[in-house]
């Protein structure tokens, strides 16, 4: 009877090292996610560089600006002053390319500005998820925005802009029928998008100075973040309802460690009955959990890259700006996760190689001594 128990125990202990194998590196991992995502510093650092550091806001820019083109359009137009309707951006947006919405950025939007924003909205979120505030406040100033679009440099903007249309051939210039003196063809401008030979480029690009101050008088001076994610009063139940959803993924994170101990810990009662079994229980299971770990330190980056292709939206088409750089961008985001995991996985290995080499040892040693 004792030897059928003890034989049920090592079976479990069996399944439980099995489970080991999977539940370590599974485990490191989200303890690793918890670390860096639930860390107010961490994030606005990774958040900071990826956003400063690359094209995302151009590409996000003209990403958006696309999608709503349209709509946009509309409400310049209903805003605008009384004979500067034909003055539509509908056309205009479509026609800028990624050098284009990179030039903007350079220009209109600082570092130090979106920096700011930046840390803004950081700060909003950490500071929502551990107060009693119903929902984050994340308010972004756009007046130093503003300011650049109606000042030098957004005049500087529309010059880039401007040197970088075509010449108008000879279909449009009919089209447009301009003569040497006339007033510039505003609304067929910004429909064909050229440069006119017979009207100086000066004049040309007040024209788009026009449009760039429509845009001016259609931002608001500052943009409620909070407003834009929650349109319905409605919904801020819900969110309140996700901070201590979010409270709970925390608290997760940080104990997730303990179900690697808990089963080594059970292992040790069912399982080990000699230091020889303890080198064979412990360090099969972590070797194996700490390859599993080093596996996927090295291949996340390609696999991560397959996954977004397999599942990056419609609306994100593989030869946009943005679809590079929400990859590339993404790969950044998650270094800080994955990378800690070779070190880690390397500290395993050696832990359940040293186990594995103590059960060895202690069996030869036994083993010799029973022979002499």
């Amino acid at each position: 009877m004792k030897t059928i128990f003890n034989a049920v125990l090592k079976f479990v202990a069996f399944i439980l090292a099995g489970i080991l194998i999977f539940a370590l590196p599974v485990s490191l991992l989200f303890n690793n996610i918890g670390e860096v995502i639930f860390n107010e510093d961490e994030v606005n650092g990774i958040v900071t560089g990826v956003i400063l550091d690359s094209e995302i806001i151009p590409a996000a820019l003209e990403n958006i600006t696309n999608q709503q083109a349209e709509e946009i359009s509309t409400k310049i137009e209903d805003t605008d002053q009384t004979g500067r309707r034909e003055l539509n951006l509908f056309n205009l947006i479509y026609s800028m390319d990624d050098q284009n919405w990179q030039n903007f950025r350079q220009v209109l939007l600082a570092d130090d500005m979106v920096g700011i924003w930046i840390t803004d909205a950081v700060h909003g979120f950490f500071q929502w998820l551990d107060s009693d505030d119903q929902f984050p406040l994340i308010h972004w100033n756009l007046v130093p925005m503003v300011e650049k679009m109606s000042g030098p440099e957004g005049k500087a903007a529309v010059v880039t802009f401007y040197d970088s249309l075509p010449d108008c051939t000879d279909l449009q210039m009919e089209d447009m029928q301009t003569q040497p003196g006339e007033p510039p063809p505003r609304s067929k401008m910004v429909k064909e998008l050229c440069k006119l030979s017979t009207i100086p480029h000066a004049k040309q690009i007040e024209v788009y100075n026009d449009v760039m101050m429509m845009v001016v008088k259609a931002t608001p001076p500052e943009y409620n973040a909070t407003q834009a994610l929650l349109k319905e009063s409605q919904e801020f139940n819900g969110i309140y309802t996700l901070k201590y959803s979010i409270r709970t993924l925390r608290w997760n994170f940080d104990i997730v460690l303990l179900i690697p101990l808990v089963l080594l810990f059970s292992i040790l009662i069912l399982g080990v009955r000699s230091m020889e079994g303890l080198g064979q229980w412990f360090g099969i299971p972590l070797i194996g959990g700490g390859l599993i770990s080093l596996i996927t330190a090295l291949l996340y980056r390609p696999l991560w890259r397959g996954f977004l292709t397999e599942n990056m939206p419609e609306a994100i088409p593989q030869t946009s700006l943005l679809y590079h750089e929400l990859v590339d961008g993404s790969a950044r985001i998650i270094a800080p996760i994955f990378n800690p995991l070779t070190w880690q996985s390397f500290i395993i290995l050696l832990i359940g190689v040293g186990f594995l080499a103590m059960g060895f040892i202690l069996r030869m040693r036994g083993t010799a001594e029973k022979i002499s």
